[in-house]
């Protein structure tokens, strides 16, 4: 209230206890130094949500270091909020959509492989192992697309193996519904799903280093960034193919996808050609509407 000549005017009644109107609280987990939070208090723990092989590419990447926040980007993509999801669990388009990926070798559909998921099917990790630059077609039937192209600034594929690695150049991490965890090679990240609406969504690109990383390579992951994010050189086309699928779907609302590439079960393998992370995430999330 108002104090006005000893009195106080107006105000909460004297038996209003702000402890009684605080905040909603969440649930919250934190783990490596990136924080989770839930609405839902009867929730599993995260470590058993994400299960012990998740966990371990989650540990992988947030291994007890010291995060450091190096920028965000931010987009909004009109397309249904399960698209990108799917669209992270697709091994095999990096090798048909982005020129950059095959041509410079960093994720091609011949490069050692594996696909890993938890037991419910929820979360996926896509682990790769960076090939040779060039022709693809002599394994993959799929040529690249101008194979002779060269870079301006060669900084852009300044790439330095790091210990944490232990082998894998890259390993793309889904968790089911929202987050996405990013390795490809020197750039790390964080992407994260935030549906706003029918038919829409935001996504909030979070890239970090570490405290203890160099100058240089704190400048590496930064230049290496800009493969993603709205205008990066890679992930530009993600976006505008989730648009088109998405204009696709709503022209047809009746007509339905086929997902069986690498045949129809939901099973771990060793290669990309395989939708199988596809079908497993859809299976998981059809138990979770129907219930």
């Amino acid at each position: 209230g108002v104090k006005q000549d000893g009195q106080v005017h107006g105000g909460m009644p004297s038996d209003f206890k702000t402890s009684d109107h605080g905040l909603t609280k969440l649930k919250v987990a934190v783990r490596g130094g990136v924080v989770f939070a839930s609405f839902d208090h009867d929730i599993e723990s995260l470590e058993d949500y994400l299960g012990p092989t998740i966990l371990g590419y989650y540990d992988r990447l947030f291994n007890g270091r010291q995060l450091k926040i190096l920028g965000y980007n931010r987009q909004r993509i009109p397309g249904n909020w399960k698209l990108m999801q799917e669209n992270i669990k697709d091994p095999y388009h990096p090798g048909l959509l982005h020129t950059w990926f095959v041509t410079f070798g960093l994720w091609r559909a011949d490069n050692k492989s594996q696909l890993r998921m938890d037991d419910k099917h929820r979360h996926a990790a896509m682990i790769s192992t960076r090939g040779a630059a060039g022709k693809a077609d002599q394994v993959t039937q799929v040529s690249s697309f101008k194979s002779e192209m060269k870079l301006h600034d060669p900084s852009f594929i300044d790439i330095v193996p790091e210990a944490w690695w232990s082998g894998p150049t890259a390993v793309m991490t889904t968790i089911f519904p929202s987050v996405i965890l990013q390795q490809q090679v020197n750039s790390v990240s964080t992407r994260h799903i935030q549906p706003n609406g029918h038919g829409s969504f935001d996504f909030v690109w979070t890239h970090f280093g570490f405290e203890d990383d160099s100058e240089e390579m704190t400048q590496r992951r930064l230049t290496q960034a800009n493969l993603f994010g709205p205008a990066g050189f890679v992930s530009a086309d993600d976006g505008e193919v989730i648009e088109f699928s998405q204009q696709a779907f709503e022209s047809k609302p009746f007509h339905r996808a086929v997902a069986e590439l690498g045949g129809k079960g939901v099973e771990n393998t060793e290669h990309m050609v395989t939708e199988t992370l596809i079908r497993g995430m859809y299976r998981y999330w059809r138990d979770v509407m129907e219930a």
